[in-house]
């Protein structure tokens, strides 16, 4: 039976240890500075901390796999410690600070041959994985330029929280959570590179971007534009994918986000060639789920999945990332 350990049991933390409890896996310990967490997740068996440090004194068997889910300032410190402990690791993105940390968290892949997966459930998602299916069979046509989109409002006092501080997350609405629409240009369109940027503060008061815009462009002729803020007072989710033959519009992405709906309007749809179709995927978002899944079964089985994301694919989106920051190192606004 696959072990697992956790570190962090926040609102994913505790979400993937639901998952790993519903698998059926082992869960040999939970690592949180906030013990009333525990309260939550109760599991028999399983050896309870407040620090790595503390579990180390409490705990020393092997776990086969360290699911993290930390502020980004000490990713790389907990993803350091757990590949000393000889166990896989998934970590929740962006995978560190910056590019920097990210590389080395790479070096340590690589160092010990472990398996590592860099948290992107977005690949996930049933309407990305439909979009994926037209692009990669051609259904589309050329496509020649996308745009993604996604906006929330955050919640009261969020300008006092870890990730509205450059210290502690590198960055603001670009880096977390827009690192996951840039990790599904690259993954849904190839290798990208920053065309233009626009990093803004426009309502919350903190040192990072609450909204951005950018643009990016490949050899291969695509231009994608990404958008993300902060203080969209509705929960937003968009892809539009543009292509010779056909147009296909994604929206939504469960919950409050709203029903995940994928449209395909094909070339000069009103002459009747051609209907446009609606597909339906549904409200509930099973992502969570999909990607814990496929990282255990790797895991188990040293398999390939050519889904699930990697250390390559955490620097890339990184690599992105800081490409925009270095262009623009100080948001407009307030």
């Amino acid at each position: 039976m696959t072990s697992v350990g956790f570190v962090g049991l926040g609102l994913i933390g505790a979400r993937r240890a639901k998952i790993a409890q519903s698998l059926g896996v082992k869960i040999d310990f939970i690592v949180d500075r906030d013990p009333a967490r525990f309260a939550g997740a109760p599991v028999d068996g399983c050896c309870y901390a407040s620090s790595v440090d503390e579990l180390d004194q409490a705990y020393r068997g092997h776990t086969d796999a360290i699911l993290i889910a930390v502020p980004h300032n000490v990713a790389l410190d907990v993803c350091s410690w757990a590949f000393a402990r000889r166990s896989h690791v998934l970590c929740e993105k962006p995978m560190g600070l910056n590019l920097g940390e990210a590389k080395r968290i790479a070096g340590m892949v690589e160092a010990t041959g472990k398996h590592f997966c860099a948290g992107f459930n977005y690949r996930y998602l049933a309407g990305v994985a439909a979009l994926r299916d037209l692009i990669r069979e051609g259904k589309l046509g050329r496509v020649s330029r996308a745009r993604l989109a996604m906006g929330h409002g955050g919640r009261p006092g969020m300008e006092t929280e870890w990730k509205l501080k450059r210290a502690s997350a590198g960055g603001g609405a670009l880096i977390d959570p827009g690192i996951h629409l840039v990790d599904l240009a690259l993954h849904l369109f190839g290798a990208q590179r920053v065309d233009n940027v626009n990093l803004r503060r426009d309502f919350w008061n903190s040192d990072v971007e609450d909204s951005c815009r950018l643009i990016l462009a490949s050899d291969e002729g695509v231009d994608i534009s990404i958008e993300v803020t902060l203080t969209s007072w509705k929960n937003q989710f968009e892809i539009e994918v543009y292509g010779s033959d056909a147009l296909a519009i994604l929206t939504g992405r469960g919950g409050n986000y709203g029903t995940q709906r994928l449209e395909v309007t094909g070339r000069w749809f009103w002459q009747g060639a051609t209907r446009p179709t609606v597909l339906d995927l549904g409200s509930q978002d099973p992502s969570f789920e999909l990607e814990t899944q496929a990282f255990l079964e790797l895991v188990a089985t040293g398999g390939t999945d050519v889904v699930l994301s990697d250390a390559a694919a955490g620097c890339a989106a990184l690599a992105i990332v800081e490409q925009a920051y270095d262009m623009t190192p100080a948001p407009a606004g307030l």
